[in-house]
């Protein structure tokens, strides 16, 4: 028999010495129990971009005017 086969065997025999009002308690707890499971997302995948850039030469000065042009329009917008 196996861990989990045992485990569900001593959950049900310790249910059964419950009161009504408990067994409504789990049931609530099992309910959660299953709603954290679906909300639980898949890990990220890792994307190597490792060479993308190979092959291109990019000076200070146009990663600094390429971020300025990035960050100026942000949150422009949401106050009107």
């Amino acid at each position: 028999m196996s861990t989990a086969d045992t485990t569900k065997m001593r959950i049900m025999s310790t249910l059964d010495t419950l009161s009504p009002e408990h067994l409504g308690d789990v049931k609530q707890f099992i309910d959660f129990l299953r709603f954290q499971a679906r909300q639980r997302k898949p890990p990220c995948r890792v994307v190597k971009l490792g060479g993308l850039w190979s092959g291109y030469s990019f000076t200070e000065e146009e990663f600094e005017t390429a971020r300025q042009e990035a960050w100026s329009s942000l949150g422009k917008g949401f106050d009107e």
